[in-house]
């Protein structure tokens, strides 16, 4: 007897200051099986998957939430955490040892400690006077964070070396295109390149991480639009890897649309393959960790699609649309088994 895969999928809902919880088999049957009420405008959440930990970043009382996630997939809150800044973006590093809270309304970055078993400590450090600070990353060594400042068309770098005094020391940082609003970054999977969405122009910048005469460089390589057509309003939005690392999704909120990019795996370029139409206004959208499926939330469609992706090119397929409450915005998935 075939066992049906079952994964929980997590949507954060700011309007209704809810998180909402379903269960999705992979015979494509789905279904709602709690709701949170966070009693503040929930935004970002992420998942430490290890430890079966949720973590959920609240605006207005600028907090992070601490959720225990049971063997059935269902939250439960263990822990309430002061920050700095509404949260706009939690990233958890490889080692487990830190979690990033960025904040845009705040221009700030905050760095928390996680104890063994992924609960943040009371003390944390804050830099400040980044101007647009919309996501923040540290790099597959643990060496480096990257943060984003979309109003300075910058991207800070701040060394970790010197962890009690990081935000204090002096910073290096990338320059982008002029107007072009970095937005989010991520790594390739398994090379050194990093990859920049661009909001405000809707682009991506691949950058090359090497090193000439013993000294650190990040070069950037290309510059590629998300989109093969014109628009009056750029408004790019996410961006993810498959875990393979073959395949490149970026969203784009004003073209309701999903860009399929091929990567190469020697030089790290991307190539435009395919723009899918989905969801309208896509804020986010999440691929489960073995690259089986995408899922993605429609801000103003009020719906969630979910598409298997062909491990072989890339490509999406629609299996499945379920509606929300009002405005979903980030998108965590869990595998139950």
């Amino acid at each position: 007897m075939k066992i049906l895969k079952k994964y929980i999928i997590y949507v954060s809902i700011p309007k209704k200051k809810t998180i909402e919880v379903f269960q999705f088999k992979s015979s494509n049957k789905i279904k709602k099986i709690q709701e949170i009420n966070t009693k503040g405008e929930i935004q970002p959440i992420k998942i430490f998957h290890k430890k079966n930990i949720l973590y959920a970043g609240v605006r207005n009382k600028a907090r992070i939430i601490t959720y225990k996630i049971n063997k059935k997939g269902y939250l439960k809150k263990i822990k309430k955490t002061k920050t700095i800044g509404n949260p706009n973006h939690i990233f958890i590093n490889k080692n487990k040892k830190y979690l990033l809270n960025s904040s845009y309304g705040g221009n700030s970055i905050s760095l928390h400690y996680l104890n063994k078993n992924g609960i943040l400590k009371k003390n944390f450090q804050t830099g400040k006077n980044i101007l647009g600070c919309h996501a923040s990353v540290i790099d597959k060594k643990n060496k480096f964070i990257f943060c984003t400042s979309l109003l300075l068309d910058k991207v800070f770098i701040y060394n970790l070396k010197n962890i009690k005094k990081i935000f204090k020391s002096k910073k290096n940082f990338l320059k982008c295109s002029k107007n072009s609003g970095p937005r989010h970054i991520i790594f390739h999977p398994k090379k050194n390149f990093l990859y920049i969405i661009h909001e405000l122009n809707s682009s991506i910048s691949v950058w090359v991480i090497k090193k000439i005469l013993n000294i650190k460089k990040i070069i950037c390589i290309q510059k590629i639009n998300i989109l093969n057509i014109i628009l009056k309003k750029k408004w790019a939005s996410d961006i993810h890897f498959s875990p393979c690392g073959n395949f490149l999704y970026a969203s784009e909120r004003s073209n309701h649309s999903i860009t399929l990019f091929h990567v190469n795996k020697n030089t790290g370029k991307i190539k435009l393959i395919k723009i899918y139409k989905t969801e309208k206004q896509p804020r986010s959208f999440k691929i489960e960790k073995k690259g089986k499926y995408l899922i993605v939330s429609g801000q103003k469609s009020n719906f969630i699609s979910i598409y298997k992706i062909n491990k072989k090119n890339g490509y999406l397929t629609k299996i499945n649309r379920l509606q929300t409450k009002k405005e979903p915005l980030w998108i965590e998935i869990l595998s139950l088994n």
